[in-house]
Order: structure tokens, then C-alpha cells, then sequence
């Protein structure tokens, strides 16, 4: 955002730490308040750098109050949507959309149905953690992570994502620990690989949802183009090279994933591996068939899991009363 200006009018370097303290950290939204600025060079920022790409169109808050989702709209006339979610241990954790729709389509994704529209830009994703930090600054509360896990395959926009990634993590703007940030895909191997070769330090997840190929290609198409056995050659190499646990989604669809052989299937295919499983029961979608696994079914599976000593934890659902829970984003103008 502030860099092209800044080459354009050689800007010295302390301007540029001002601009950067005011905007990321202390929620500028006119340049006629960034005092530290002479007149005329915030008259000639005002014109040629956009502090708002996004607009809040409605803002909508849980039952409970953990959750809050909300509706931009882009310069363009699209619309997407990202989620805060406020724990009870206190971290505050937004989950961005890195695209408007999606074009993976899986099959229990909400968001996959829109189809794909277009990527978002680095200055899009940030300023979703912005809107959320500047909301929550008046108690005096900071965002502590961020989860690429909105509308969107990373992967797929993998530029712009690290663009935002170095923002996010750089100490001079937002100033997150790469260890607060989580990127989570589908599972493209190509792309995978080449995040691999970038100095992306921050957590992997991964959209797993079946350990039996057959089965994970009918809740996932990518699975039809990158079979397990691929996938997990190229998790294999990022755990080898980063030494760090990947964690898997799976979210629980009654009688189709849910079943002693899923569970055992999932023990033999992570229990080898640096491995931590998020089960996820499943969140209704409009016109999606899946059902959620009966609560005893998702209990017995996780105890399938624990009994094999598989780390993982049984996700707590959060904003599915607003449709802000996992595969609910759908980005309409009307919500």
C-alpha cells in the first residue's frame, strides 16, 4: 500500500513508520489525522492510497456472543465475508477470505457453491484484521491470531496471501508471531510445494475429511486431482523441512465419514506423522445434503482416536446461528 508511494515520492523512511504506526497499529482512517504528515503530502496520499478497500455492509453477532461475522462489499460491487471469533481463554482470532467464492466446490462448502468470482488482494485480506482490530481497540483488546480459513483456497492465490503474511507478521505494521497465523488448504500439491520454498513460518492445516481415497473424492474434487498419496508426499517434505505438526480438518458427515473404518483408516494414515486432528461436526448448508454425525457417533469416533493416541480435539462449533461457522460463508448482499 504504502510502498509505491513512497518510491514515487521518495519518501524518507521515518515517513514511512509513521504511516505504518498510524494505519496498522493505531487505526488511521483519514490521512487529514495522520498529524504527523505536512498537509500537502497527506493531500497527495489521499488521492493515491486507498486506507478503506473494503466497506462494511452488516455486522452480525451470535447468540452468545463469541462470534461476529461480517458482510464487505469491494470496490467492485462484490461481496464477501469474515469471521472474529472470541474464545474464553481470551485469544481473539479473525478467519479471513483470501478470494470472492471459491473454485474448489466441495461438496459441504456453502462458499463453494458461489463459484469463483475473483482473488483478493493483499490490502483486502489485511484490512478484514484490521476492521476487527480497530473494532475491538476501544477495550483495549488486540486481534492474537489469524486463519486463513474464510471464503477461498490460499493456495490458489498464494501471492497475495504471503504479501499479507509478511504485512500480518511484519514487527513495523501488525506485528503478529508467525506461529499465530494458520493457513489452511485443500490440498493443491503444486502450490503446496511452492509455499514450501517460501519462508512461510506460520501453522499448516489441511482440509482432510476422509483418510479413504474414495470417499474423500466424493466430499472433495480436488481429491480426484491430487490423491492422498500425493498430497501427503508433500506434507511429508514440509514437516521434514519445518519440523512442525500439521493439523487436519475433518468434519463429521452422518454415515458417510464417521464409521469405525474412517476412524481406523485416519489412525494408520496420521498416527506416523506429526499430526493433530480438528474433528468438526458438520454445519448445515442450504441445499446440501450432508447431515451432522449424531452425537454419540462423534463421540465414539474421537474415543477411536484417543484410544490410539492420535492427538486431537473436538471443535467447539461458534456462529452457526449467523452462518459463520465452518463451510457457512457465502458472501450475499441480503445477509
Amino acid at each position: 500500500m504504502i510502498k509505491h508511494f513512497a518510491a514515487t515520492n521518495a519518501l524518507p523512511a521515518f515517513r514511512v513508520k509513521q504511516f505504518n504506526l498510524a494505519y496498522y497499529q493505531e487505526g488511521l482512517i483519514n490521512f487529514e489525522n495522520l498529524s504527523t504528515w505536512p498537509k500537502p503530502l497527506r493531500e497527495s496520499a489521499q488521492k493515491e492510497i486507498d486506507l478503506a478497500p473494503l466497506r462494511a455492509l452488516n455486522t452480525l453477532e451470535s447468540a452468545d456472543s463469541s462470534t461476529v461475522k461480517v458482510l464487505f462489499e469491494t470496490r467492485d460491487s462484490k461481496y464477501l465475508e469474515a469471521v472474529l471469533m472470541k474464545y474464553k481463554d481470551g485469544r481473539h482470532s479473525v478467519c479471513v477470505s483470501c478470494m470472492i467464492g471459491c473454485p474448489v466446490d466441495c461438496s459441504f462448502c456453502a462458499t463453494g457453491k458461489m463459484g469463483f468470482i475473483r482473488n483478493l488482494t493483499a490490502s483486502e485480506i489485511v484490512f478484514q484484521v484490521l476492521f476487527f482490530q480497530n473494532l475491538l481497540r476501544a477495550k483495549d483488546i488486540r486481534i492474537s491470531n489469524v486463519v486463513f480459513m474464510g471464503m477461498g483456497e490460499p493456495l490458489l492465490n498464494l501471492d497475495a496471501v504471503m504479501e499479507a503474511y509478511k504485512t500480518l507478521t511484519d514487527p513495523d505494521k501488525i506485528a503478529l508471531g508467525s506461529r499465530h497465523i494458520t493457513l489452511s488448504t485443500s490440498g493443491y500439491v503444486p502450490q503446496l510445494k511452492k509455499l514450501i520454498a517460501t519462508d512461510y513460518k506460520g501453522r499448516l492445516a489441511v482440509s482432510l475429511h476422509a483418510a479413504i481415497q474414495e470417499k474423500r473424492e466424493q466430499i472433495m474434487r480436488v481429491a480426484k486431482i491430487f490423491s492422498l498419496k500425493k498430497l501427503f508426499s508433500a506434507l511429508d517434505e514440509y514437516v521434514g523441512k519445518t519440523n512442525k505438526r500439521v493439523s487436519y480438518e475433518y468434519i463429521l458427515l452422518k454415515d458417510l465419514n464417521d464409521t469405525k473404518e474412517d476412524a481406523k483408516a485416519l489412525i494408520t494414515l496420521l498416527k506416523p506423522r506429526l499430526a493433530h486432528v480438528n474433528l468438526i461436526p458438520y454445519n448445515p448448508v442450504l441445499g446440501v445434503g450432508y447431515e451432522r454425525s449424531s452425537k454419540n457417533k462423534i463421540f465414539a469416533f474421537k474415543k477411536y482416536l484417543d484410544d490410539a493416541g492420535l492427538p486431537n480435539t473436538l471443535r467447539i462449533t461458534m456462529g452457526d446461528d449467523i452462518k459463520a461457522a465452518c463451510g457457512q460463508l457465502a458472501g450475499k448482499s441480503s445477509s
